[in-house]
């Protein structure tokens, strides 16, 4: 093709300008790679590096040793849709219009404005290729309930990521089938994607072929790592959430019976064998000195005896929440705190273990600070703070004190060794159906009347409540939450 003089000389100002666009876009020099690891209904006891006996866990406990462990780590909710919101976006989920603390249905729509900073959108704004992949859960598309045969927007490419693969919300939520972008995979030409039936009777039609239940882990895996492999000659961002360990617990065939614990022990196994693929790479692909990596979860363990797989786990001597009280769902530290792990080679301490508080709220706000992004004043990460750190162990975590919502609407605050569970004048609050309202109203009936008070240093078992002794400890812990709730944001 022949070029005008006039076009010839445009040509080396609009290359100039182009690079000098890339170069604004451009990740600060010496910004690490970032994967954010985030397991699913991981409880506190269930891996080696705290104290999970019996479980083999080398890869999870491998960052341990070369990084930092953390033994308060919160997720400010006990089920997964609070924490992943907060998580994403460093803001409580009670500020949305959900404020009884469970789960988005599996069909709800996007449930934070596309404009609202995330991790996605951080990460891409510095010049990062971003990826998510897993188990999404924080609603799809724009409608009340989401139309699975059209494309699936606003979702995680509308919010920061220049890819996803992965499901709308479980495993055991319909359609049951992997979506790629905005594209529900496997469509049948001619056909609507349909959801039949209810409860365990429900199918999907529509879609072939569908998701086989024990090689979710292993398909989820496979995206993570050929997606690194894909884009690793530049900066780039993994949120990578895997579906291990919540039900249905379905290990693949190469990990049964490879645990005392039963599937649930062998779905453990499974996870760290997928944390370990994901590490393989980088080393492989010689990135590990230079790519923080965050393992967390989503909330505590589950302890229900109702459940078969995790109470045949406990019953064969697995503390799936080690010594901690109750579980997912729950108001109790088996339900909130996690396991947390930070690892930078060369910036993070190897082999420390870190007491100081932390959420997984604070994610958003310190991978700013690491790459000298300043958050906006308001509108944005509202409850996260920048605790580097805590995590690069160079000082100690501003975190004074952290609010936590558990699944039926019940507040805690944790502040230095003391938590406070509201149970006095609750807020008011609309539930979103007959539903959570019965359910809400009959667990309060047999909850404590007065508001409870525990030092978990001394009793992390949560077994005495501390209340009558010291009352001004609880009115201002009172404060704390009052004030979270009128303001708009806890971040300083």
């Amino acid at each position: 093709m022949r070029h005008s003089p006039r076009a010839a000389l445009l040509l080396p100002l609009l290359a100039m300008l182009a690079a000098t666009a890339r170069a604004a876009d451009a990740a600060p020099p010496g910004s690490p790679n970032v994967i954010v690891i985030l397991a699913d209904d991981l409880g506190w006891g269930s891996l080696g590096a705290y104290g999970g006996e019996k479980l083999k866990t080398p890869h999870i406990d491998g960052l341990a040793v070369g990084g930092r462990r953390f033994t308060n780590a919160y997720a400010p909710g006990s089920v997964c849709s609070p924490t992943r919101y907060a998580l994403m976006t460093g803001r409580y989920y009670w500020r949305t219009n959900i404020k009884d603390g469970e789960v988005l249905p599996g069909n709800a729509p996007l449930h934070f404005d596309t404009h609202r900073l995330n991790l996605g959108s951080l990460c891409k704004s510095h010049g990062y290729a971003t990826a998510a992949v897993g188990k999404w859960h924080l609603g799809l598309g724009m409608a009340k309930q989401t139309d699975f045969n059209q494309p699936l927007t606003p979702g995680p490419l509308q919010v920061g990521f220049d890819y996803f693969y992965g499901l709308a919300a479980n495993v055991g939520n319909h359609p049951n089938a992997y979506i790629e972008n905005e594209t529900l995979i496997g469509r049948v030409p001619g056909q609507l994607v349909a959801i039949e039936g209810k409860a365990k009777d429900q199918k999907t039609t529509g879609v072939e072929p569908q998701r086989v239940e024990d090689q979710v882990m292993r398909k989820l895996t496979d995206k993570a790592v050929g997606w690194i492999e894909q884009n690793h000659q530049h900066p780039f961002f993994l949120y990578f959430a895997p579906n291990a360990i919540h039900e249905p617990v379905t290990p693949s065939a190469n990990f049964k019976g490879t645990s005392p614990f039963g599937d649930y022990g062998d779905f453990i196994h499974e996870l760290d064998w997928s944390v370990g693929q994901v590490l393989s790479t980088l080393d492989r692909l010689k990135l590990a000195n230079n790519t923080l990596i965050i393992f967390t979860s989503d909330n505590g363990g589950v302890v229900n005896p109702n459940n078969p797989h995790s109470s045949e786990a406990l019953k064969q001597g697995l503390r799936i929440n080690a010594n901690l009280r109750g579980g997912k769902h729950d108001e109790w530290e088996g339900g909130f705190r996690e396991p947390f792990i930070v690892r930078w080679p060369g910036h993070v301490p190897p082999g420390t273990v870190c007491d100081d508080i932390v959420s997984n709220s604070d994610v958003l706000a310190t991978l700013a600070g690491i790459l000298h992004a300043p958050v906006p004043a308001a509108g944005a990460a509202e409850d996260s703070i920048d605790v580097g750190a805590a995590w690069l162990g160079t000082g100690k975590s501003p975190r004074q004190s952290i609010i936590l919502q558990d699944a039926r609407a019940n507040y805690c605050v944790r502040e230095g060794p003391w938590k406070m569970v509201e149970r006095e004048n609750p807020p008011a609050f609309e539930p979103r159906n007959k539903v959570a309202a019965d359910r809400i109203a009959n667990f309060r009936k047999r909850a404590a009347k007065h508001d409870e008070l525990f030092n978990l240093a001394d009793d992390p078992s949560e077994t005495k409540d501390l209340s009558a002794d010291h009352p001004d400890i609880v009115r201002h812990l009172r404060e704390v939450l009052a004030n979270a709730r009128t303001s708009d944001h806890t971040r300083p």
